[in-house]
């Protein structure tokens, strides 16, 4: 019993060998569940999520999670105030788990302790996040949307996502829209002047340190204006090339997020 790898629960009701069988399944699914960020089905300290309502946020986990790390990564300075934005059908619901989901997020690579739905308001407060948030059922271009927006002493970072096909779609930051789908990959954000040349001085960099680019997507405010440069990379980039990037003439921000 002394085995990490092994979780023992009380007689919880089952009275046969079949019964006790699947009484442990079920604990060891709901487990895996809430560590991965999902709400448990039967927690005794959290508010009960109606089988209705989970059907339809389910989806939304990975993208409140994922949203909230993308932010946790770009932004810059001492972070002191979260805006979650609950758009669409979503905004219909209890989104009390989404809200943790994206506290998780965004705290994950900061906080020791793993955050929830019972303890993520606490967590907030006790780093000094004063947490607001806002729904909207109208969206559109989506059927949902989620957008988190954080405040921090160098100003506000915003982050959109979404669910397409099944999958976690990060399709704004901050002005730009974009499409990212997230696999466990490292992606280059780039802020930039949209001018001739600048791409390829990009690769360049990337190229010397043999990094190889998978995807790239560019988006822009206007023509020859302030634009957005994101790469996914197969491995990240190191600092001195991060600050090879930031000597290019005309480029802002450059800033690696493992997704």
């Amino acid at each position: 019993m002394r085995n990490e790898r092994v979780v023992a629960t009380p007689h919880l009701g089952a009275s046969t060998a079949e019964a006790q069988a699947g009484v442990a399944i079920d604990a060891a699914e709901q487990v895996i569940a809430v560590l991965n960020g999902q709400p448990a089905r039967y927690a005794i300290n959290a508010p009960l999520i109606p089988p209705e309502t989970l059907s339809v946020l389910a989806p939304f986990f990975a993208v409140a999670s994922g949203v909230g790390r993308v932010v946790a990564q770009l932004a810059e300075g001492q972070m002191s105030g979260i805006d979650i934005g609950y758009d669409g059908e979503i905004a219909n619901y209890d989104v009390s788990a989404l809200k943790a989901a994206v506290l998780g997020g965004l705290l994950e690579g900061i906080s020791e302790e793993r955050i929830n739905i019972v303890n993520a308001n606490i967590i907030a407060q006790r780093r000094g996040l004063r947490v607001t948030e806002r729904k909207n059922p109208i969206c559109e271009n989506y059927a949902s949307l989620i957008t988190v927006s954080a405040a921090t002493s160098a100003g506000v970072t915003a982050v959109a996502g979404t669910v397409m096909r099944g999958e976690l779609h990060i399709v704004r930051v901050n002005n730009y829209w974009i499409d990212l789908v997230p696999k466990g990959g490292y992606f280059l954000f780039s802020d930039h002047l949209d001018r001739p040349g600048l791409i390829g001085s990009v690769g360049m960099v990337t190229g010397t340190a043999d990094i190889n680019i998978s995807s790239m997507q560019v988006s822009r405010l206007k023509l020859r204006g302030q634009a957005l440069m994101v790469l996914e990379l197969d491995q990240p980039l190191g600092e001195e090339q991060i600050q090879q990037l930031l000597s290019i003439p005309d480029v802002y921000t450059a800033k690696v997020v493992k997704l």
